[in-house]
């Protein structure tokens, strides 16, 4: 195999996923990095003062159903969203390449993140989820 054969396939790749797939992958980066990377700051700072800061004008992960709960079952729901976070920007990135796994991984993860986002009241995996996983769904066939 040379370099062109190498290139013609990564060209080929790239123009063969479909477009749909590629807006449901930045869906799963997306929303894995903003509740990945804001979540972790947000549940240590809850854990050192014991209330919730604000952003942006709201307190971060309040006003849903979790708030009511202890604060260690709290912190540990918010320690799964991260998680959760994570295994989305892993299932968007493989779903970015085309690969029908990362479709899979990322339609397992779904109905958590909208659990979770139904529990911290968090709009943008309310809404965020089911938009992404109907575009999985109606691409998944063509994904290799």
């Amino acid at each position: 195999m040379n370099a062109t054969t190498v290139s013609h396939d990564a060209a080929m790749t790239r123009t063969s996923v479909p477009r749909l797939a590629r807006v449901a992958s930045i869906i799963y980066i997306f929303l894995g990095l903003a509740f990945g990377a804001s979540v972790p700051w947000v549940l240590m700072s809850f854990a050192e003062n014991g209330f919730l800061p604000m952003t942006f004008g709201f307190r971060s992960l309040a006003g849903g159903s979790f708030e009511q709960l202890d604060s260690g079952a709290f912190i540990a729901l918010g320690w799964l969203l991260v998680l959760m976070s994570i295994v989305d920007v892993a299932a968007g990135m493989l779903l970015w390449r085309g690969r029908r796994i990362g479709a899979w991984l990322g339609l397992a993860t779904d109905p958590l993140a909208f659990a979770l986002g139904l529990g911290f009241a968090l709009p943008l995996l309310v809404v965020g989820v089911p938009a992404r996983a109907g575009l999985v769904l109606f691409v998944l066939r063509s994904l290799r």
